[in-house]
């Protein structure tokens, strides 16, 4: 009994090793055979993505108008009949979202008005560009040009002639180590956020329904001057200067004083200069 019961644990030993190795080779197989069918797909697809099919045959760009269509193109390398996936090369991103990021980079960097750009696969053959643009807000002299800066404060472009553009103009920035397409360097940067703090305040009064709508100073600021923060400075019409003094002091009182002179105490030939620095209530001084 003894013996029979040895061999027949014996035999149920091997045959659950028999039944493992198969299990085994069967993995093994499935494993081999899920390799095979995931190169097989993969050179598939590599196929037909270097395929004829994938060849560029059109280029579409929309939200530019700064630049014209050839010149948005000409910086991405995109070429109508190149492939597109050659084009790319092995950019795994640009791969799984159908877009081109290099193109998308080349566009903001060489592009200065351009904010943002994206570059997609519109399957199988053609492109969409799509840009969205800085626009100029103010202009700033530099070096006997005029720079264009928009309201975060990149350096768009440098003008010899800006009375086209009907925009106000900021004096005080240094543009140290500033280049087109970059935002302003910090110092500059505080000064051109008290810039827009007191165009803010400007606006606010001027919007206020209890005033007039002909009598905005907003529409005759010539300029602002930002180079001392407790002395900032504007131009109105060209012949009346004023000091509002410390730009935290920059509000409501001062400038209603100031629409008040300017507008109904002062005639249209009156030139001269206003210093709020010493007093809420300055007095004018004309010009001699």
């Amino acid at each position: 009994m003894k013996k029979k019961h040895r061999r027949n644990e014996i035999s149920r030993e091997m045959d659950r090793k028999y039944k493992r190795k198969i299990r085994k080779r069967k993995r093994i197989l499935k494993f081999v055979r899920f390799i095979l069918l995931t190169v097989l797909s993969l050179l598939t697809i590599v196929f037909l993505a270097l395929s004829p099919l994938f060849n560029i045959s059109a280029i579409y760009v929309s939200g530019n108008s700064n630049y014209n269509n050839n010149e948005i193109i000409d910086v991405t390398n995109l070429i109508i009949g190149n492939n597109w996936f050659r084009t790319n090369g092995l950019d795994l991103k640009s791969i799984l979202l159908f877009r081109s990021i290099q193109a998308e980079k080349s566009i903001e960097e060489k592009c200065h008005y351009v904010k943002k750009a994206t570059v997609r696969l519109n399957i199988p053959d053609g492109v969409n560009i799509t840009v969205t643009e800085r626009q100029p807000y103010v202009i700033s002299p530099y070096s006997g040009a005029n720079l264009l800066i928009d309201v975060e404060g990149y350096i768009l472009d440098s003008k010899q002639e800006v009375s086209d553009y009907n925009l106000p103009v900021i004096h005080g920035l240094s543009f140290d180590n500033s280049r087109l397409g970059q935002a302003l360097n910090a110092e500059d940067k505080k000064k051109f956020d008290m810039y827009k703090m007191v165009v803010e305040e400007i606006n606010a009064l001027d919007n206020d329904k209890v005033y007039d709508s002909d009598k905005a100073i907003y529409n005759v600021v010539d300029y602002i001057d930002v180079t001392d923060w407790d002395n900032i400075q504007i131009m109105l019409d060209g012949r009346v200067r004023v000091n509002l003094g410390n730009y935290k002091k920059i509000g409501n009182y001062r400038l209603s004083f100031l629409r008040e002179i300017f507008f109904n105490k002062l005639d249209e030939t009156d030139k001269g200069y206003l210093d709020f620095t010493t007093g809420d209530a300055p007095s004018f001084i004309p010009d001699k």
